[in-house]
Order: C-alpha cells, then sequence, then structure tokens
C-alpha cells in the first residue's frame, strides 16, 4: 500500500491479444495523474502500432505466444506431419508419366488436407483455446507480475477478461492489495499527487 508521500502505484494486467483502446486509456490517464504503473502484456506483438508512455513499466509474458507448447503440438500435428508425408509422395511420383494419375490425386489429397486442418482448427482447436488461454496465461504470468513486486502496489487491475484468473491468483496471494477488474480513475485522477 501507498504510504503517505509516496507515489500511488497500479499494476495493470491485460492479456488480450492487444490491450483494448479503454485500457490505454486508462494507463495514459493514471500516468497523466502521477500514478506509477505497471502493465502486464501478453506477448511483444502486443504493443505492435500501440503508443504507450515511456513512462509505463511494460512487461510481457511471453516472447511470442505461438511458441506455447500446445500451439506448437496442434501445427505439427494438424500442418507439418500430414504436409512432409504428402510432400514426400509426390516427390516419388512427379515427373513419372505412369504415375501422374496417382501424383494428381496426391495434389487433391493435400489440398483437402489442408482444408481439413484448417476446419478442425478453426471448429475444434481454436474454441477450446480460447477457454484454456487465460489459464495458460495466469500460470505463464506469475514470474513476470513478480517482477513488478505487487505487495507495494496500490491495486491491481485485470482489465479484461483473459486477465481474470491471473488477477484472480494475485488477489490471493496479496489479500492486502485491492484486486479490480473496474478501470477506475477515480482514487487518483484529479487529485494532487506529491
Amino acid at each position: 500500500m501507498t504510504t503517505i508521500g509516496s507515489r500511488p502505484r497500479v499494476v495493470v494486467l491485460s492479456l488480450s491479444y492487444r490491450p483494448p483502446k479503454r485500457v490505454q486509456n486508462y494507463v495514459q490517464d493514471l500516468v497523466d495523474a502521477g500514478v506509477g504503473v505497471d502493465l502486464l502484456l501478453a506477448e511483444e506483438s502486443s504493443t505492435e502500432d500501440v503508443e504507450l508512455d515511456p513512462r509505463v513499466n511494460v512487461r510481457k509474458v511471453l516472447g511470442v505466444e505461438a511458441d506455447l507448447p500446445v500451439r506448437r503440438f496442434e501445427k505439427i500435428i494438424l500442418y507439418t506431419i500430414p504436409g512432409k508425408l504428402l510432400g514426400k509422395a509426390r516427390s516419388l511420383t512427379t515427373g513419372r508419366p505412369l504415375l501422374r494419375p496417382l501424383d494428381l490425386a496426391l495434389g487433391a489429397t493435400r489440398h483437402g488436407q489442408r482444408w481439413v486442418s484448417r476446419k478442425i482448427h478453426r471448429k475444434l482447436y481454436w474454441p477450446v483455446f480460447k477457454v484454456m488461454r487465460p489459464w495458460i496465461m495466469a500460470r505463464k504470468g506469475r514470474r513476470a507480475v513478480q517482477a513488478f513486486d505487487p505487495a507495494g502496489a496500490d491495486r491491481i487491475v485485470a482489465a479484461d477478461a483473459a486477465a481474470v484468473p491471473l488477477g484472480w491468483r494475485l488477489a490471493r496471494r496479496y489479500p492486502g492489495v485491492r484486486a479490480t477488474t473496474a478501470l477506475d480513475r477515480k482514487p487518483y485522477v484529479g487529485k494532487k499527487q506529491n
């Protein structure tokens, strides 16, 4: 908690793929009011085309989210292995007149395999991953949050739905710090800071 005469500090968790405009505005309003802001984002690409004040202490949970094991396994199973198998088979049939019908069939199979893989990705994998992602981020984000030292913060704000599990874990770990999902400016904006 902030003591008298010290600068207030807020830890903002925004684990969506990009911080929404309302979160960016909230962070900027706090910085303009003299509040120290620590912002946790999902990955490096979260800040592409996003202008953040240099006074904001930014950390990222991951370098690149595609490096998560579940994402790599999905890519290997749906795209890499079938692609390599069909590519190897086509390399054996290409340029051989007797195997031309088989070569055409393998080309059609490869096209069909890509279509099926995209459907599985969109209809099966992605809906499950969207549910799992906040919990994965909560698990991976603990180390990044420790660098902020949340025990000394005034509040922890889970600014989007993906940040709620991590915010919940931090609320349990730091019961003396107010944890919320509200982007409340009232305690800071409009007050004179030392």
